[in-house]
């Protein structure tokens, strides 16, 4: 017995050229509309990430005073007892001006040349999950310190080309976030 097989219940394999070009367009649609969002969350991130940085550094540099002058607020201290591991040395208005160092701590608000001063006083007045940071320009750290002058300590984003920043001044303990 023969079984003839009509050519309407045979099944079809592969996709025309026209399905082709039509899945082809609407990739490229997709491509076109969806990836300068894509760059745009990115970017967005990014600058979250320095913003919210930038906040708690402010907000450590804050802290640390309040306790100097809970403390008796007497002019430079070589740590302040009550913040983080009691290692944040002080100018004499009270300001953060140095870490890690004990009596060898220096108390002046001028930064000028000494970069190794600004890490250890990001790592020292961010404590836990501080985002990492380096006196050499690495893509493996967050952060990298440039050559510091005057009395600021100038911190720069390392994840973005958009050069931001966070700039911490000892003389008077602002943090600006620069995006």
């Amino acid at each position: 017995m023969t079984i003839r097989v009509s050519g309407q219940s045979r099944k079809q394999c592969g996709f025309t050229l026209i399905e082709l070009v039509v899945v082809v367009t609407l990739v490229g649609i997709l491509a076109v509309v969806a990836l300068p969002r894509m760059a745009e969350n990115y970017d967005s991130a990014h600058a979250g990430s320095v913003t919210a940085t930038g906040g708690a550094l402010a907000s450590a540099v804050i802290i640390l005073r309040s306790q100097w002058v809970v403390k008796g607020a007497k002019g430079a201290q070589d740590s302040v007892e009550g913040y983080g591991e009691g290692n944040v040395a002080t100018t004499q208005l009270g300001w953060p001006s140095d870490a890690n160092m004990g009596t060898g701590s220096n108390h002046q608000a001028t930064v000028t040349g000494d970069s190794a001063r600004c890490v250890r006083l990001w790592m020292a007045l961010l404590i836990v999950n501080a985002p990492k940071v380096s006196q050499e320009k690495s893509s493996q750290f967050d952060y990298w310190v440039a050559l510091p002058e005057g009395s600021v300590c100038k911190y720069y984003y390392m994840k973005s080309d958009q050069n931001s920043r966070i700039e911490y001044d000892l003389k008077n303990g602002s943090v600006i976030t620069i995006l």
